[in-house]
């Protein structure tokens, strides 16, 4: 007998003990025994010893939804065979030029991108975050400067343009936001950025390679340090940043996120831009619950040992077996754990994705992720091969390029886990 049912027997005893013989026990009884109860009645009846930890979730079986189908994958657009050629099997260098200022080439040279390409990626997104190398910033932005874009910059753009194109890789140009700088309230703001552009555009105007991309904005939400960003807002501003490339370089592919953290939900409601030189980007971390488990930077770093896919021998009854609180984590993300028997598995992802492939083909535009990944601090190594096997499998089924987001490459050995590449599909 399991242990629902052992509490439910111990509480039906305690309850008909207690009451006269003449009184019903309520309903709750004839299908969840305790756990019908909250904590408080359930120790209360004895159903709990002293010191036990009081179940709060229940332990289902997996119940993955019914896969969804897609009548064609074929998007009428000669920017698809492009981004599938230019844009798949892609690395992000991460937690460097986006947070940082830029101080030598030190661990990410031509060296890593030469490590890069032997571990069979073959494209790469530089997040950098552009208005750092605004010169004498502060005083810029307090209107005491006139605009003036520091070298560095191209020294450290030209040097990757330089080193993906010797060794086989494309290049995106991300621009990408950790200090929460973004205010499309302040003129002097949305200038800089138009100008940024502008700069950009303009210095890279006569180069012909047509695998260097030019990404607006990474993810307005972070960019701006808010929780909800208008679309209409982004839209609007998005148009002013292509309009600026558009006046340097008539035909440069630019890469475009929507609004809720460059989410499938927000982009598939959007009828795509007039340019016809857009290729349409999002980024995936469901189920967020097992990718960002110990997460210093979201509500998630206390979450521990939630495996891919769910399972029920792994499962458990207690949050706080999993280093969750009600208390702590908001009541979205308590949620996702108990509905995780049915979200844990890769139905479910593809299902999500999908809908974006959906999109892309009823809009003839192509689509890619150029975020994805796992969180690797305690998600265990079996269950990251597993959860990526499944989602770059997606991926590639549905001809979706892809871009990860964690780093998987020691930049001191320039190498890989084996395992981790098979999971890549990779060498």
């Amino acid at each position: 007998m399991n242990t629902r049912a052992i509490l439910g027997w111990m509480y039906l005893l305690a309850f008909l003990s207690a009451c006269d013989g003449g009184v019903t026990p309520p309903d709750t009884m004839g299908s969840g025994g305790a756990e019908g109860l909250d904590a408080a009645d359930q120790a209360a009846a004895g159903a709990i010893e002293p010191g036990q930890q009081i179940p709060d979730m229940v332990i289902n079986e997996p119940a993955p939804p019914p896969d969804q189908t897609l009548d064609s994958l074929v998007i009428d657009n000669p920017l698809q065979s492009l981004a599938r050629e230019s844009l798949n099997k892609g690395y992000n260098i991460t937690n460097w030029l986006e947070q940082e200022s830029f101080n030598g080439f030190v661990n990410y040279d031509e060296a890593f991108v030469e490590a890069l390409a032997a571990a069979g990626f073959e494209s790469l997104r530089l997040p950098i975050d552009l208005d750092r190398y605004i010169v004498d910033r502060s005083a810029y932005f307090s209107g005491n400067a006139q605009f003036e874009v520091d070298p560095t910059l191209f020294t450290i753009l030209d040097s990757f343009d330089e080193w993906t194109q010797a060794h086989g890789l494309s290049l995106t140009i991300d621009y990408h936001q950790y200090d929460t700088s973004l205010d499309l309230a302040e003129p002097l703001y949305v200038d800089a950025v138009v100008r940024l552009w502008e700069s950009v555009a303009e210095h890279f105007a006569g180069n012909s390679r047509p695998d260097l991309f030019f990404e607006l904005l990474n993810e307005p939400e972070q960019s701006a340090g808010v929780d909800s960003f208008a679309q209409s807002e982004w839209t609007a501003f998005a148009t002013q940043l292509i309009q600026a490339i558009r006046a340097f370089d008539a035909t440069r592919v630019i890469l475009f996120g929507d609004v809720q953290w460059y989410g499938i939900r927000t982009l598939i409601t959007r009828t795509p831009f007039e340019d016809q030189n857009i290729i349409y980007a999002f980024h995936f971390y469901d189920p967020f619950i097992f990718t960002h488990q110990g997460a210093t930077w979201t509500e998630l770093a206390s979450a521990h040992d939630i495996p891919y896919p769910y399972s029920a021998d792994r499962w458990t009854e207690s949050l706080g077996d999993l280093g969750l609180d009600p208390s702590v984590q908001p009541v979205w993300m308590i949620d996702q754990v108990r509905g995780y028997y049915a979200a844990g598995n890769r139905s479910a992802l593809r299902n999500a994705i999908l809908e974006a492939k959906r999109w892309a083909v009823d809009n003839a535009v192509p689509v890619i992720c150029n975020e994805f990944g796992a969180y690797p601090a305690v998600a265990t190594k079996a269950d990251r091969v597993a959860y990526y096997t499944d989602v770059v499998g997606i991926f590639e089924q549905l001809e979706i390029p892809w871009q990860h987001w964690f780093m998987l490459i020691d930049p001191a050995t320039g190498t890989m886990d084996p395992d981790l590449s098979a999971a890549f599909g990779l060498n």
